[in-house]
């Protein structure tokens, strides 16, 4: 069988990978804080059809970080994050970093998001409210005032994108350790940050990644045609 259709099948491949991580920035095109993939390709040598014979595949999706739109809300509980860094929760796998401020008190007074997971202080324990917290406020450095009582500073930290793995839309489980140098984000009390995925950009690349993969297709198609005019031809009579 011809290299080309190979080459057309893993060219194929990287395009539907493609797609699949473009559909997923799409979805989270209105979700807080929401980090976008970014896909990027890389030659492969296949020694299986010949040494030099080079395709294309897809390396791992990296995290854009880039800093998401800022809107007011009002809401006192409602932090977003200026700069680089991200807060630290707590779920029922351990502790996850998330750039989604949307703050709660739930039954027990205990901070936490849109997910039911515990804020996290910066010694790592759930930030615990007063049970008759009336006024809460939420300085640009992360600490904590309920009726002008100080009650503790939010845990920031922050990485580097290649030691994060996405574990859900706004959830990431980091490795190594954390970024000690440099400036912290600030932040920004009553607002929430946006994703920081263009819709319009998301809608532009699925045309073209469906697009070069139906022209992929195509040639995989007139490879598998060729051959069959070729073998039908080798086979005839003499």
């Amino acid at each position: 069988m011809s290299s080309g259709i190979y080459a057309a099948l893993a060219g194929a491949r990287a395009q539907s990978h493609a797609l699949d991580s473009t559909a997923r920035n799409i979805a989270n095109v209105s979700t807080n804080g929401y980090k976008a993939e970014r896909i990027s390709f890389k030659k492969s040598l296949s020694a299986a059809q010949s040494p030099d014979q080079k395709y294309v595949a897809v390396q791992a999706p990296s995290l854009d970080l880039s800093q998401g739109a800022i809107r007011d809300t009002g809401n006192p509980l409602d932090v977003a994050l200026e700069g680089k860094g991200f807060f630290a929760v707590q779920t029922g796998d351990g502790e996850r970093l998330t750039r989604d401020g949307a703050f709660r008190l739930n039954a027990d007074g205990l901070l936490v998001n849109s997910t039911g997971a515990k804020v996290l202080d910066e010694d790592g324990e759930p930030m615990q409210l007063p049970e008759d917290a009336g006024f809460v406020e939420i300085t640009e450095t992360g600490e904590v005032f309920a009726d002008g009582l100080s009650i503790g500073d939010l845990k920031l930290v922050n990485y580097e994108g290649d030691q994060l793995t996405r574990v859900g839309a706004n959830l990431y489980a980091a490795e190594g350790e954390p970024i000690e140098d440099g400036e912290f984000p600030i932040v920004v009390s009553k607002a929430l940050e946006g994703s920081n995925f263009n819709a319009v950009r998301g809608v532009v690349d699925v045309i073209k990644v469906t697009r070069t993969f139906q022209a992929l297709v195509k040639m995989m198609e007139s490879y598998k045609e060729t051959e069959g005019r070729a073998a039908k031809a080798l086979g005839g009579p003499k």
